[in-house]
């Protein structure tokens, strides 16, 4: 079918303006790529945009050998897994449950949650709660806190009310408990949600810094976000202790260098992680946000 000149010139704008958010997204990530790679004291100079000027992996070589970011990687990763898991599943049967109309007092609980999404009790009562719960300096604070997420449990119970409801009910006649149907029939069936959620929990938690910021003061809890915010913070300003400036003064001239370089290390893996579960994500989502 032949195009009109409108529909022409409508693609052709489309591609351009397409073209530039491609570009004004990519760029911000190519550059820190390029500083990363860079020498540290040719770097000083600037004028470095899409590509380095004098190739150098030493930025890389200090972030890697220091024992405080590989300790704060692993933190990350175990509080990502822990996380997903945890959260997935409690939000999970939160979930399953909060879909069944014939639950009592399915409205009371329903409003209580939808309040929790719209009024917060501010840090200091959050920070009190936590320790008189002993979670300041605990592991757990980053876990247990986020085993029930609402806006997650509201696009799982979107899409479990989509389900057939002849599949629980033939469970049921064969015996099953909630449980069981639950953990192998809708959760089998229900991949896309649980793929998109799992994308959702692992960002946030790989991302999250604050937290630790707030409750943790002992530095081998620390996540990777916590540990790098540290490294911007302190290379900003004369006063650093002992740990930033052991990093930071290996190379001359090299504090952007090795803040890029951090910065790309902490970003890729969730790059990787969301490329792989994309189709997955996009097709969670618009399913969960079907019916209300």
């Amino acid at each position: 079918m032949k195009k009109s000149l409108g529909g022409k010139l409508f693609d052709f704008f489309n591609t351009i303006l397409m073209v530039f958010v491609c570009i004004t997204t990519l760029y911000p990530f190519l550059n820190t790529a390029a500083i990363s790679l860079n020498s540290g004291i040719d770097a000083a100079r600037g004028g470095i945009y899409l590509w380095p000027r004098v190739f150098s992996l030493k930025s890389y070589k200090v972030v890697f050998s220091d024992s405080n970011i590989l300790n704060a990687a692993i933190i990350s990763i175990i509080k990502t897994i822990l996380g997903i898991i945890g959260t997935v599943l409690c939000t999970g049967i939160f979930a399953f449950g909060l879909s069944k109309k014939y639950l009592i007092g399915r409205k009371i609980y329903l409003i209580i949650c939808v309040f929790t999404m719209f009024f917060y009790g501010g840090i200091i009562p959050h920070y009190l709660v936590y320790r008189d719960l002993h979670l300041t300096n605990n592991f757990l604070v980053y876990i247990l806190p986020n085993l029930i997420n609402v806006w997650y449990m509201v696009l799982m119970k979107t899409y479990f009310q989509q389900l057939p409801t002849e599949i629980e009910e033939s469970a049921k006649i064969d015996g099953c408990s909630l449980f069981t149907i639950f953990f192998r029939i809708i959760i089998p069936i229900s991949m896309p949600i649980i793929a998109t959620i799992c994308i959702f929990v692992g960002v946030d938690q790989w991302n999250a810094w604050f937290d630790a910021y707030l409750f943790i003061s002992n530095e081998k809890l620390y996540p990777l976000q916590t540990y790098l915010y540290r490294i911007l913070a302190f290379a900003q300003v004369r006063e650093r202790s002992g740990l930033e400036a052991q990093l930071i003064d290996r190379m001359a001239a090299s504090e952007l260098t090795i803040k890029c370089a951090t910065v790309i290390v902490t970003t890729l893996p969730i790059i990787f992680i969301y490329s792989a579960f994309q189709k997955y994500f996009t097709k969670g989502i618009m399913i969960g946000s079907i019916k209300g």
